[in-house]
């Protein structure tokens, strides 16, 4: 059995067809939903100035900074804690060996 499926998702009033994992859809899905959350903020908040209005495009850009953005941020915060997991796991097994 197949365990891919093609969902249709909607971001921007375009439909984006994907090839995704069964197990997967509800997480695109609400990766679509949110995408599309943040794009309305973004044009209620920016709308340019008279010399040059924003596209779709600019919006999309604008939200893939965000994600990109707060992707870093939690890599850094998960780095960091594997960083004080292992100093912590070090000083167990020192402890352990010295019993």
């Amino acid at each position: 059995m197949d365990d891919h499926l093609i969902i249709n998702l909607r971001v921007a009033d375009t439909r984006y067809p994907l090839r995704i994992e069964r197990k997967d859809e509800e997480m695109y899905r609400k990766a679509a939903d949110e995408i599309d959350y943040k794009l309305g903020q973004y044009k209620n908040y920016f709308t340019g100035d008279s010399s040059h209005s924003l596209q779709n495009a600019d919006y999309m850009a604008m939200t893939a900074i965000q994600a990109v953005a707060e992707k870093v941020e939690y890599q850094a915060r998960t780095n960091l804690f594997e960083v004080k997991i292992k100093k912590l796991t070090e000083e167990l097994d020192s402890y352990l060996k010295g019993k």
